[in-house]
């Protein structure tokens, strides 16, 4: 009867949560999020209380927590976006951590990403990009990026990525990774999406190339363009281009 109940009547302290999945060997799902987001609100009724993830996370401990609380500070990584939902292990490791309002179907590969890993059953077929998407910087949803972004001042840097690219995979493990670069995206909420989707569609972001990175105003007003791979040293002078537009 419980894991049928809406997510929220559900959530309680953290902490709690955590001893009971250690003691009962279960994962915990932790959702962050904060007072004044609206995609957390958005992402609890169009996904989390949809029936068919609480199908899908029968097996996990939910909780739910605000960003900044004691609980969050004491027990959680530093968490940059809200909504942001944590998949902690029995033996409370982090396995998988989503960053930005996700859909019910998108939201699901997740979890059975998580599942997988954690040697649970399956329900989906889970997609190998799910398992590449781990980092604190990435968001993967345009729109609650562009809330973020506006609520706190800062740019959006794009990424568009595809499967199967050397290119693609070499700019995200080496010029992503470099400390210069990230300290040079400071203040840009980083995106991450697919070449073709739905999502960079609507928004009107078609490349001819991947990778491609746009960077953007909040309103998605564009500063700079920067299409194939770049060396973490090439990449910063755009960066800097980009930040002469604001």
């Amino acid at each position: 009867l419980v894991c049928c109940l809406p997510f929220i009547l559900i959530a309680g302290d953290l902490k709690s949560a955590l001893v009971k999945g250690r003691s009962t060997n279960k994962p915990v799902m932790v959702v962050v999020k904060s007072e004044a987001c609206a995609y957390c609100d958005k992402m609890k009724i169009e996904t989390l209380n949809t029936q068919l993830v609480r199908n899908n996370t029968q097996e996990f401990i939910k909780v739910t927590v605000d960003k900044g609380s004691p609980d969050a500070d004491r027990y959680l990584p530093d968490t940059r976006y809200t909504p942001t939902v944590y998949f902690i292990s029995p033996k409370l490791k982090i396995v998988n951590t989503v960053s930005g309002y996700l859909g019910r179907d998108d939201f699901n590969l997740w979890v059975d990403d998580t599942k997988r890993k954690l040697g649970l059953k399956s329900s989906k077929k889970v997609y190998k990009e799910v398992a590449k998407t781990q980092s604190k910087h990435w968001m993967y949803d345009i729109a609650s990026a562009m809330d973020y972004a506006s609520q706190t001042g800062k740019q959006l840097m794009i990424y568009v990525d595809a499967d199967g690219s050397k290119w693609t995979t070499k700019m995200k493990q080496t010029t992503f990774a470099n400390a210069q670069v990230q300290k040079a995206l400071k203040n840009f909420v980083w995106v991450r999406i697919k070449k073709g989707d739905a999502q960079a569609r609507s928004f009107g972001l078609q490349p001819k190339y991947a990778p491609t990175v746009y960077f953007m105003r909040a309103n998605m007003k564009q500063l700079a363009k920067a299409e194939g791979y770049f060396e973490p040293s090439d990449f910063i002078l755009w960066i800097n281009h980009a930040k002469s537009k604001i």
